[in-house]
């Protein structure tokens, strides 16, 4: 475990080395008053020890649940960026940029600014002590990208578990695709330290059938274990029933409720975990101090999600990322996970 500044300091290096920082490279280090103590001081050292330029881009704001009201912190920076041409040209002039604020800019103009630019631009919101278990290696990288090669060429998915899931969606040859390995040292790409899954998102109107969540899965960014069965239904891409009995079906539905807003109800992204190092049991360690990259990673998990879905001009804020456990994944008939364990030897640790 991670216990000084000098071994934060190698870790952020080690990562940025994996980025392909040189020499000369100039990185932004973007954060918030409550980003993580150390964090930004130690990867501005790791930038100048890669002989890089550094420079901290202090966004204002705050951390905020992800709960439906007005000033919410995205909304601060994206004036603020509008606002602040001097923040914009730095953007624009980066190599790359560091995200460690407290909420992230991934919804935000700062993370449309620095790709179009073509910079690599990497988040980091978890604790050092997960960022070192989960380190980004080759071979999750291959898998992750070999579950990209395999989604570009299958036309259906179907999952099933013992619970009562039983959900079939289609892919078209254009369906976006995305593949997080925690590292990024591709111009205009975009990662998250840690991750480890690949998703995608499918023909909206055929998503059909019934997912049941059940003990275990995990409900985020409620970042909740369910403790009791609740019984969906989906049709043509839209959650049209909820069943259940318990605080579980009440706080998945209210959430919904809440926003006030029928696009909460749309199918975004499906996709599958491949990192052995990721944790199932992980969030009950950490509760609200994880922003779920083991939840979302751990190996051989279903991971679906509900809300903002950019490819169909749905953008609403209210996202559920939903890690399911024991499930079976086919890729055009043929299993790739089954009951939650990876079998498919092109994906296996």
């Amino acid at each position: 475990m991670l216990t000084n500044f000098t071994q934060l300091t190698k870790l952020f290096r080690d990562e940025l080395v994996l980025c392909g920082v040189k020499e000369g490279e100039f990185v932004v280090v973007a954060s918030q008053p409550e980003s993580r103590v150390g964090y930004v001081d130690a990867f501005l050292a790791a930038i100048e020890s890669l002989g890089a330029h550094g420079m901290n881009l202090q966004f204002p704001g705050i951390r905020h649940a992800h709960l439906p009201y007005v000033g919410r912190q995205t909304q601060d920076i994206d004036i603020f960026i509008d606002s602040t041409p001097q923040a914009m040209e730095t953007l624009r002039k980066a190599d790359m940029v560091v995200d460690v604020t407290a909420e992230g800019l991934v919804h935000t103009k700062a993370r449309a600014v620095t790709l179009s630019n073509g910079a690599r631009m990497l988040m980091v919101w978890e604790k050092a002590e997960i960022l070192e278990r989960m380190f980004p290696r080759e071979s999750l990288r291959k898998r992750v990208e070999t579950s990209m090669d395999m989604l570009k060429q299958a036309e259906s998915m179907r999952v099933t578990s013992a619970a009562g899931t039983d959900i079939s969606v289609r892919l078209a040859s254009d369906t976006p695709i995305i593949g997080q390995y925690g590292y990024t040292d591709q111009p205009g790409r975009w990662d998250h330290f840690a991750g480890g899954f690949a998703a995608f998102y499918p023909i909206e109107e055929s998503v059909n059938g019934r997912i049941v969540l059940d003990a275990g899965d995990i409900l985020l960014p409620l970042n909740r274990y369910i403790s009791s069965p609740i019984d969906i239904i989906i049709k043509n891409g839209f959650i049209t029933d909820i069943k259940g009995e318990g605080l579980d079906v009440l706080l998945f539905k209210q959430y919904f409720e809440s926003w006030n807003d029928k696009e909460v109800y749309g199918t975004s992204h499906f996709g599958w975990g491949l990192d052995e190092n990721a944790l199932w049991e992980a969030l009950s360690f950490y509760g609200n101090e994880t922003y779920g990259m083991d939840a979302r990673a751990f190996a051989g998990n279903f991971m679906w999600s509900t809300g903002p879905n950019a490819h169909v001009k749905r953008f609403t804020k209210c996202h559920y990322d939903i890690p399911m456990r024991g499930c079976t994944i086919e890729l055009d008939g043929k299993e790739i996970i089954t009951a939650g364990t990876i079998v498919d030897p092109r994906l296996k640790p």
